[in-house]
């Protein structure tokens, strides 16, 4: 048996007697969500910009990070200038001691910050991966083949109810 390729759809060589049919599975806005969804996998705005946003963070984008982590610098820059005017108060600016709390502070940052990272990529991945599947297992419509009806089909149907009126 050959098979010939419709739109997408296996049909079978020999349907010339048929005729595909599709059935619509949602309504028009699940159907204009769905596709919004669908072209959000390629990049786009609005909705679509979210999908892209969430696969530059699973890409480790490095300025989405960066854009992200703007708050958590500046608190740390804060903490720093803390450190400096607690050691200033002591005389103490150029002591180990001082450089012992600011490179404490500086690891302890970069390794929260790290982890942070690693988590937030994990969590976009996860969310893509989790929107693929949903939209994967979608199915918009059903299709399938319909026998086409002609003129000598419904006679064929019609013939029997009419021989009935007149007794054959």
């Amino acid at each position: 048996m050959s098979f010939g390729s419709t739109g997408g759809n296996i049909l079978p060589a020999s349907s010339s007697g048929y005729r595909q049919r599709k059935v619509a599975n949602f309504t028009p806005e699940q159907m204009q969500l769905f596709q919004k969804l669908l072209g959000g996998l390629n990049g786009g705005g609005g909705l679509e910009g979210g999908v892209d946003y969430l696969s530059k963070l699973a890409g480790g984008d490095e300025e989405s990070f960066q854009q992200m982590e703007k708050p958590a610098y500046s608190a740390f820059q804060s903490q720093l200038g803390n450190i400096g005017s607690r050691f200033a108060g002591a005389g103490a600016v150029g002591s180990s001691a001082f450089q012992n709390a600011t490179s404490g502070a500086a690891q302890s940052f970069a390794e929260n910050l790290g982890a942070k990272r690693h988590g937030v990529q994990q969590d976009a991945i996860e969310r893509l991966l989790g929107l693929s599947n949903n939209l994967l297992g979608q199915k918009p419509y059903d299709t399938f083949l319909e026998k086409k009806t002609g003129w000598g089909d419904i006679l064929q149907k019609l013939l029997p109810g009419i021989l009935s009126l007149f007794g054959g």
